[in-house]
C-alpha cells in the first residue's frame, strides 16, 4: 500500500520539462516573425486545396518552434527544427498559423542567459482554386445507343485538387432512376499524398474476367456497365483530353484511393449485353460539393436474328447531358 501511494504521489507531481518551462516573454522582447509559402520547390501565394510548404521565419536565434496551423488544417510534414510545415491549404480566404518558440528574455543583451516562451499568430492569404469541368470527349459514342464517355479535367489556372466523387444510379426499366435506386460512390483523390497501399492485390486489368472486371475494377455491372480511366499529361503539361482512351490507366472501384488522378479521368457508361433488357442510368460528378458532370440515358437493347445470325441492337428512349 505505501509503495502505490508513492506510485500514485509522483505522478500527480508535475513533469519536469512542464515545470521547467519558461515564462511567457514580455511582448515588446518578443522577435519579428515572418510566414512564406512555397509550391514544388518555389515562392508562391498559397491556393486552396494545393499542397504547400510553410515557413515561420524568425528574426532572432529561436528554439523548440512549433507552428499550429488553424483548426480544421493538418500538418501532413515538418521540418527537423520545427520552421517549417507541409498542409494543404485551407479553402478559407486565409490561413491562420500560431507559432511558438523559446528565444532569450532579452535579445538585445547578448549576455542575457534567461529564457522565455514567444508567441505570435500570423496570417496569410489563400487564392480561391477553380473547379474542375466536365469536358465532351470526340468520340462520346454511338448517339443513338445509350452509351456515353465523357472527361472531367482539373482547371488550368489555380486547379482545385479536392477528391472528385462518382456515382451512378441505375435501373432495369426504359426510364431514368429515381432517388430509392441504389447509388454506388467512387472518391478518387486528385493528391498523390491522399493515396493509399492497399494489401489486396488486383487481378491484371487486360486479362481480367467479366466477373472480375464487375467485382475489381467497374463501378457498376448488370443493365448497365461503367468504368473509369485516369487521364495522362499531354503537352504543355496539360490534361491529354485527344479521346485516345486506350491508354488510359484503368482505376479500380474496390481501390479508389490507389492511384491520383491528377489530371482527371474518364468515365464510360453503356447499357449490359443480356437479350432484351431496359435499362435506364444516372451518372454524376462532383468536387466539393459543386456538379461538374451529369449524363442520364433510358432505352432498351434487344438481340436481333437476322440471316442465320445476331447482333445485339440498342435504342434510346431519353437522354440528358450536362457537362460544365
Amino acid at each position: 500500500m505505501i509503495r502505490a501511494a508513492v506510485v500514485l504521489a509522483l505522478l500527480a507531481l508535475p513533469s519536469t520539462a512542464a515545470a521547467q518551462a519558461p515564462p511567457p516573454c514580455a511582448p515588446e522582447k518578443v522577435s519579428e516573425v515572418t510566414l512564406t509559402s512555397q509550391e514544388r520547390g518555389q515562392d508562391a501565394p498559397l491556393v486552396a486545396t494545393h499542397e504547400v510548404y510553410v515557413v515561420a521565419e524568425i528574426q532572432r536565434s529561436a528554439s523548440q518552434v512549433v507552428m499550429t496551423p488553424q483548426d480544421g488544417v493538418a500538418v501532413l510534414d515538418k521540418n527537423s527544427d520545427g520552421t517549417g510545415i507541409i498542409i494543404f491549404a485551407p479553402t478559407t480566404p486565409n490561413l491562420t498559423v500560431t507559432v511558438t518558440w523559446r528565444q532569450s528574455a532579452d535579445p538585445a543583451n547578448d549576455e542575457e542567459t534567461a529564457r522565455c516562451t514567444a508567441t505570435r499568430v500570423l496570417t496569410l492569404p489563400v487564392l480561391a482554386a477553380n473547379p474542375a469541368r466536365g469536358v465532351k470527349q470526340p468520340n462520346p459514342g454511338p448517339a443513338s445507343i445509350g452509351d456515353y464517355t465523357f472527361a472531367v479535367a482539373p482547371a488550368l489556372r489555380r486547379p482545385n485538387l479536392s477528391p472528385l466523387e462518382i456515382t451512378i444510379r441505375s435501373t432495369a426499366g426504359v426510364r431514368f432512376p429515381r432517388a430509392r435506386e441504389r447509388l454506388r460512390t467512387m472518391v478518387v483523390p486528385m493528391r498523390g499524398e491522399e493515396q493509399v497501399r492497399y494489401k489486396t492485390r488486383l487481378p491484371n486489368y487486360a486479362y481480367a474476367t467479366f466477373p472480375q472486371l464487375c467485382r475489381f475494377w467497374w463501378l457498376s455491372c448488370g443493365p448497365v456497365n461503367s468504368h473509369i480511366g485516369q487521364l495522362n499529361v499531354g503537352n504543355g503539361g496539360r490534361p491529354d483530353l485527344d479521346g485516345s482512351n486506350a491508354i488510359l490507366r484503368p482505376l479500380a472501384a474496390s481501390q479508389p484511393l490507389r492511384w491520383a488522378a491528377r489530371y482527371g479521368f474518364v468515365v464510360s457508361t453503356f447499357p449490359g449485353a443480356a437479350e432484351n433488357r431496359p435499362y435506364g442510368y444516372d451518372v454524376q460528378v462532383k468536387q466539393a460539393g459543386r456538379l461538374l458532370a451529369r449524363v442520364r440515358r433510358a432505352g432498351r437493347c434487344r438481340e436481333i436474328h437476322r440471316n442465320g445470325g445476331s447482333f445485339h441492337s440498342c435504342t434510346l428512349a431519353r437522354q440528358s447531358t450536362l457537362l460544365r
